[in-house]
């Protein structure tokens, strides 16, 4: 039996963005995301075992949050891809994730990405596990842009 789980509306205040003071200051962040997978142990056997845990989406969201980037393109598809590798049973993940009140010099309520990955959607681009690598996205082990960028002032 196939079903879709979720987390609507998940908050973060994260330093990503495509201008320096967004790294500095944070912007304020909303996912919505929703899994396709198989649950028919779950269903029948009342058993989180046979289903996907939407605590560990949180967790698996929060972690990619942590990661200071550019484009919101590039943070939907690498949360997206993360959860679909992390989880056998999930055949697609829709993910929307919106910069509230972008800095654009008036009222805008939200920016925002939207990506569908597996079930016809784009290729997993290889195989995540939970625990975060000890290198970065740049390659190296230091913070964003090779500097000692301190996340400690930001809620998490």
């Amino acid at each position: 039996m196939m079903a879709t789980i979720g987390l609507e509306d998940v908050r973060f205040h994260a330093p990503h963005g495509f201008f320096e003071e967004e790294h500095l200051m944070g912007n304020e962040f909303s996912i919505d995301v929703e899994v396709d997978t198989q649950v028919g142990e779950a269903a029948t056997e009342d058993d989180l075992g046979g289903t996907v845990n939407y605590a560990t989406i949180y967790y698996l969201l929060q972690a990619e949050m942590k990661k200071p980037t550019r484009l919101l393109e590039a943070l939907a598809f690498r949360m997206g891809n993360r959860i679909l590798n992390q989880f056998d049973s999930v055949t697609a993940v829709r993910l929307k994730l919106r910069k509230l009140s972008p800095p654009l010099g008036g009222r805008v309520g939200a920016a925002f990405v939207e990506v569908n990955l597996g079930a016809g959607g784009a290729a997993p681009a290889g195989q995540h596990t939970f625990e975060d690598p000890d290198e970065d996205e740049f390659g190296d082990d230091d913070d964003f842009r090779g500097g000692n960028f301190d996340l400690s002032g930001f809620n998490f």
